[in-house]
């Protein structure tokens, strides 16, 4: 037995969602944008890269979100340092007050990118050498690769 829709249903149209949106998020992130600018060069870069802005509460309270347990200890330790900090780079608009969890921090895009290995002549010899005996010709071509690579680096140091 198959169910019928009311032909009413199929004609709806989709219900605005703008209002619920426009409650969900802040009316004003200025001031978390601020902290967010200066926190680098407030904090350092070693624990911004571990420690980053999160949220800014009504009452002044910076949330931050931390890599993991031992950050947001680091964090709680260093927070009167860290709030005096701020409070040099956002003169009257610091937040009043500091609070660390653990949360989600993207460290990758502030790890260098990695400097492609100039391979050596010399290096792609004998690398050519060590994998005569693979039998396997794509084993043999990335080993090829990943030794040739390996030896020009070991060279280039």
């Amino acid at each position: 037995m198959s169910r019928r829709r009311a032909p009413q249903t199929s004609f709806a149209l989709p219900q605005l969602i703008g209002g619920q949106i426009n409650v969900a998020v802040p009316a004003n992130l200025a001031p978390i944008r601020r902290v967010i600018e200066v926190w680098p060069q407030a904090v350092g870069e070693r624990l911004a890269r571990y420690v980053v802005p999160a949220r800014l509460l009504a009452n002044g309270t910076l949330i931050v979100h931390a890599r993991d347990a031992s950050w947001v200890h680091a964090v709680t330790l260093e927070q009167r340092s860290i709030l005096a900090k701020l409070d040099e780079h956002l003169i009257g608009t610091a937040p009043s007050a500091l609070r660390a969890e653990i949360g989600p921090v993207d460290t990758r895009s502030q790890q260098p990118a990695s400097i492609p290995t100039e391979i050596d002549p010399s290096a792609q010899i004998r690398a050519d050498a060590m994998v005569q005996t693979v039998t396997d010709p794509r084993l043999r071509d990335a080993l090829r690769r990943a030794i040739a690579r390996s030896l020009s680096r070991q060279k280039a140091l």
